[in-house]
């Protein structure tokens, strides 16, 4: 991570960080604001979901990201500079350089918190996507990966220099306080892999789309844009770690924030488009083989199980539709609201099961 030669950072460099943050998040809060107006007019405010809130945290963290960039950019610099060069450091360097610093450290923190609760909001839409699968079960799998992850993260980040007032000293008592080398690995480790992880649930789900090649090609775009996100965390790494003491790393913090943001957002926003572009509203199912538990199916109260007392599994033929309800749409339209308004548009699961039930012997 990051600073300059000279004593400040480049004005250059400062301006351009600043309208490539500025666009960049523009286009994430955009893609965000369509994601509450789609879920404010085809469910309503009362069908709020956790991945909604989600969402909203990941926004404000991302724009304290894009802030405390322009912030250390605009500035005096940080405690991030090459061995040798604080010999001609002013006082008044020295002060802009400690609360460079430590706007460093919130924007850390910031980052590292906005890719985490982007991959929470992920694995929170796909835990709906999945109801009544066994696909379900790989998302708890990778949620608890991305938690250890998250956990694993800050240990780091905490114990990587101490004392941890060493992040803002000038000079800094170790490297470490300055170039973060040692996080940045440990940040790699848990943050691509549980990336790849997430992944490895949406593409088989694309792969079983029964319809039209072009269709599918469009969903799979859709699901499997966390491959970029994979991409910017590893070209984020490669050039952090390849120059410890170059400003780069700026850049690509933004940037793998900016797409993980856009990731996250655009699969919540598919009712919207396919209103707006009818054409698209014969993408409809997902075949899925497996097995289903009938109470996630049914609900707990269902009378399909009645007399056993226990929950059982048997193979299903799950089509799992992404589609918009029609007609609860044609009613909000014209008006007419009643209790489709509180449905969730975007992801319908419409199941088909087929049961052989044992016959209790007497």
């Amino acid at each position: 991570m990051a600073a300059q030669e000279t004593t400040t950072f480049d004005n250059t460099f400062a301006r351009d960080l600043a309208t490539e943050s500025w666009a960049l998040y523009g286009v994430g809060a955009f893609i965000f604001v369509l994601r509450i107006y789609t879920k404010l007019r085809y469910s309503g405010i009362r069908n709020i979901d956790a991945d909604d809130i989600v969402a909203i945290i990941a926004l404000g963290l991302y724009t304290g990201l894009i802030v405390c960039m322009n912030v250390i950019a605009s500035g005096g610099g940080s405690n991030l500079y090459e061995p040798g060069a604080d010999a001609d450091f002013t006082p008044e360097d020295i002060k802009e350089r400690i609360f460079g610093s430590k706007i460093v450290v919130v924007s850390e923190q910031c980052m590292l918190c906005t890719i985490y609760s982007l991959k929470a909001c992920v694995l929170l839409f796909y835990r709906r996507l999945t109801k009544g699968l066994t696909k379900q079960k790989m998302v708890k799998y990778v949620a608890i990966a991305v938690a250890i992850g998250w956990v694993c993260t800050e240990i780091a980040f905490f114990t990587a220099c101490r004392p941890f007032y060493g992040y803002w000293a000038v000079p800094p008592p170790n490297p470490q306080c300055t170039t973060l080398e040692h996080y940045a690995i440990v940040q790699a480790c848990f943050n691509i892999p549980t990336d790849l992880a997430m992944l490895s649930i949406s593409i088989p789900l694309v792969y079983r789309l029964q319809v039209p090649m072009k269709q599918k090609l469009l969903v799979g775009a859709l699901f499997s844009m966390g491959i970029f996100v994979v991409v910017a965390a590893l070209l984020t790494k490669i050039y952090n770690l390849s120059d410890v003491y170059s400003t780069s790393y700026m850049l690509w913090y933004i940037r793998e924030a900016s797409v993980a943001t856009y990731v996250a957002n655009l699969p919540a926003i598919w009712p919207l488009v396919r209103h707006v572009f009818p054409c698209l509203r014969s993408v409809s199912s997902i075949k899925y083989s497996g097995q289903v538990k009938y109470g996630d199916v049914y609900g707990g109260h269902s009378g399909m199980m009645r007399g056993t007392g226990k929950q059982k599994t048997g193979n299903a033929t799950v089509i799992d539709a992404m589609e918009l309800d029609e007609q609860a749409l044609t009613r909000y339209n014209r008006g007419d609201n009643g209790s489709d308004k509180g449905q969730d548009l975007g992801v319908l699961v419409h199941t088909t099961v087929e049961v052989t039930k044992e016959r209790e012997q007497v």
